[in-house]
């Protein structure tokens, strides 16, 4: 009578778990409509300021040092990077989420909702929290700088004076202080707004520690810049004499300036105007390497010429970093990783991708003089 009873209770139990569980597993027909409504309207706001560099350069100068304020104080509460746990937790939920669906723990119609809900607060959480910045005005539009057309006696002129400026600039950075380095860059970036064209202070710029650090260096990634959480990332393996650039590259995306070839003029502008020798000599050697790939390109006949006219000790700094990061250097995650960001760069109206770093040498011939 007692396991009669005892089964009865059972059925009856599971039977109500059952049917909670599936009334939890449903998504109504309003909660469909109202996610897609709110998904549709975020979507078509972020299209409309893809396609209007004015409302994106509005908000850029506006609505964006609010947000980048608000970010960088709750992610400076923290000496890990959030940007980086952020992905390993939208990844693991991604997956959940895929293999709920094929174990049959929620149906079809939950997966759906989740999946949109999912994306919605990704695409949205990146555009108004930093990647509007890809559909900001040029570097020419923002500034007072006017375009020089390419002429080789015009490059040619500007890659011996640059070659003259670094051999005049270098100096040894075997012993270098990181955080003499981060406050010296800080300083530039806070005597150049006009100049620069930024908004400053524009929050607050801890720089982060890789979580990834090993996988990152055989991609041969030395920084990167975390949006999510408005986060600065330096990797340590970079040597001495990079770190100053690096650094001032990815508080240039903090502040706003979203194309590789923009960063890497703003980095190499505000390392170059540095009080600190390591710094300034920083700006010229990880610039070098750019103009003597123009060289090549623009100027063959010539190249050999002028690489004979820069100082044996910066070639040796230029080889040895080369080797550095090649003896770190895994082939497939390396092609890997810049076909990925090739492609995300293109999908953000970078039309050059990977290629948009070299692209500061363009800036640098019509800006030397100006911004120097």
């Amino acid at each position: 009578m007692y396991r009669i009873i005892r089964r009865k209770w059972a059925v009856l139990f599971t039977g109500r778990v059952s049917m909670m569980s599936k009334h939890r597993d449903k998504v109504s027909k309003q909660q469909f409509l109202l996610l897609l409504i709110i998904a549709g309207a975020l979507f078509v706001m972020t299209f409309l300021f893809s396609l209007s560099t004015t409302l994106s350069e509005w908000y850029m100068r506006v609505i964006y040092p609010i947000v980048a304020i608000m970010l960088s104080f709750i992610s400076n509460i923290f000496s890990f990077s959030l940007y980086d746990i952020f992905l390993i937790v939208a990844v693991l939920l991604l997956i959940k989420l895929i293999l709920f669906v094929i174990m049959r723990k929620i149906s079809f119609s939950k997966f759906l909702f989740s999946l949109i809900r999912f994306v919605t607060v990704i695409v949205t959480w990146f555009y108004f929290g930093w990647g509007i910045a890809y559909f900001r005005e040029d570097f020419y539009d923002r500034s007072d700088v006017t375009e020089t057309s390419f002429d080789p006696e015009i490059f040619r002129d500007f890659a011996v004076r640059f070659i003259e400026d670094a051999n005049l600039y270098y100096t040894d950075c075997t012993d270098m202080d990181k955080a003499d380095v981060r406050r010296g860059i800080e300083l530039s970036y806070k005597a150049l707004p006009k100049p620069l064209n930024i908004s400053y202070t524009n929050g607050k710029r801890k720089v982060k520690p890789m979580m990834f650090e090993s996988l990152y260096s055989k991609m041969g990634v030395s920084g990167y810049f975390g949006p999510f959480f408005n986060e600065i990332h330096v990797n340590n393996y970079s040597l001495n004499f990079t770190c100053p650039f690096t650094l001032a590259h990815e508080m240039a995306h903090q502040f706003g300036i979203a194309a590789e070839s923009e960063a890497n003029l703003y980095a190499f502008v505000v390392c170059a105007r540095s009080d600190d020798e390591k710094i300034r000599y920083s700006a010229y050697v990880s610039t070098l390497r750019y103009v003597l790939n123009d060289i090549r390109r623009f100027l063959p006949d010539e190249y050999e010429s002028l690489v004979l006219s820069i100082r044996p000790e910066i070639i040796a700094d230029l080889r040895r970093n080369r080797e550095h990061w090649l003896a770190a250097r895994d082939e497939s995650l390396s092609d890997m990783q810049d076909k990925v960001y090739d492609a995300y760069l293109k999908t953000n109206k970078v039309s050059g991708g990977q290629a948009n770093y070299s692209e500061v040498v363009g800036l640098l011939v019509s800006s030397y003089d100006v911004l120097l």
